[in-house]
């Protein structure tokens, strides 16, 4: 006999209500279980964010590792920081050099070398010695300069362009500069009676164009011109038409000049002008200089951070010497007896003049 079970519309509801309600309960738990995870990983990386950092390693190192001993001379200990610090101290090709372990060993063998013998010197009493005192002392001096002016100085970069601007406006004839020539001469003062001693002088130089010191060895035994008698002639560079202040030689002698074809060539004829007679060589040419302020502005933040950094320095003897108790007797400098090899002195050699095209005339041009 089968039974039949009826079941009723109201079941029906209250079975399927059940089931959606455990439906809901499982997707809630599923959803706040996400939450919290999340909410975890956010509370860990806020711990990691907080956690205090480790120091950053030097050449590789911890703090801990640079303090091992890595060799002891004495009492002297050499760590493996500062064996570290100085290989880093090295050239980059050194730096490459000492890569493998082999020519590790050999570094440090160099190391505990001088630690040797820097003991060894000390038990004779070198550093006792006047001359090592005072190389100790130029060395923390240079030390304080290089930290004071140096690392806690003025920088390239604290130079405006404001500053660069100003220096480049009021500076228009150091930019700005025409052609020049540079020569030497051999001057006869009296124009009529050494006529002819200068016109033998011209001949002797225009038969020998070859010999490039036969003009230096005649201008030391004849030239009257006491300005440059000691340099051989030279008459150092100048422009066709000077700005005011700028020393040449007379016209007649800068036309010449500005006559010659290239550096050696001679004027083929003895130069007349209110000084005497000129016997002229081109020794040099300088092209004229148009530089504009970009072409000039790495010139000239330099040339103005030198002398912000020169006047910090002076600014700080300055001060120094009146915070110290000094007292100078100036008279004593009058006992000092140096002798001075200079150009007239006995055995001592002539003042040489500059290469022809050279550019050595006495003026330091700064490089950029």
């Amino acid at each position: 006999m089968h039974v039949r079970y009826k079941t009723s519309r109201r079941s029906r509801w209250n079975v399927a209500r059940l089931a959606l309600g455990l439906l809901l309960l499982t997707a809630g738990s599923a959803g706040l279980a996400g939450s919290m995870t999340a909410c975890g990983k956010k509370d860990d990386q806020a711990k990691k964010a907080d956690a205090p950092k480790p120091p950053p390693l030097q050449n590789g190192l911890t703090e801990e590792q640079s303090k091992q001993v890595l060799a002891k001379v004495g009492e002297t200990t050499i760590t493996l920081g500062e064996f570290a610090d100085r290989l880093a101290s090295q050239s980059p090709y050194l730096r490459a050099r000492y890569q493998s372990p082999e020519r590790r060993k050999e570094f440090l063998d160099n190391m505990v070398r001088f630690e040797l013998l820097a003991l060894e010197a000390k038990k004779r009493g070198q550093d006792k010695l006047p001359e090592v005192q005072r190389v100790r002392e130029q060395m923390m001096v240079q030390q304080m300069m290089k930290e004071l002016f140096d690392d806690q100085g003025v920088k390239l970069s604290d130079i405006t362009d404001k500053e660069i601007q100003e220096y480049y406006d009021k500076n228009q004839a150091e930019f700005h500069k025409p052609a020049q020539r540079r020569a030497s001469h051999i001057l006869f003062k009296d124009a009529v009676k050494d006529r002819a001693k200068a016109e033998a002088t011209l001949k002797k130089l225009v038969a020998a164009p070859e010999d490039m010191e036969l003009f230096r060895k005649l201008a030391e035994q004849n030239n009257q011109d006491e300005a440059t008698k000691d340099r051989l002639g030279d008459l150092r560079f100048f422009s066709a038409e000077p700005a005011a202040g700028e020393t040449a030689p007379p016209k007649a002698v800068r036309d010449a000049a500005f006559k010659l074809a290239k550096t050696g060539d001679l004027s083929p004829e003895v130069i007349q002008s209110e000084q005497g007679l000129h016997v002229l060589k081109l020794t040099g040419e300088r092209a004229a200089l148009d530089r504009t302020l970009e072409d000039a502005r790495r010139l000239i933040q330099n040339r103005l951070w030198r002398k912000k950094r020169e006047d910090a320095i002076e600014a700080f003897v300055t001060e120094l010497r009146g915070k110290a108790e000094l007292k100078e007797n100036l008279d004593l400098l009058g006992q000092v007896k140096i002798e001075t090899g200079g150009a007239g002195a006995p055995g001592a050699p002539a003042a040489a003049a500059a290469p022809e095209g050279s550019d050595a005339d006495g003026e330091s041009e700064e490089k950029e």
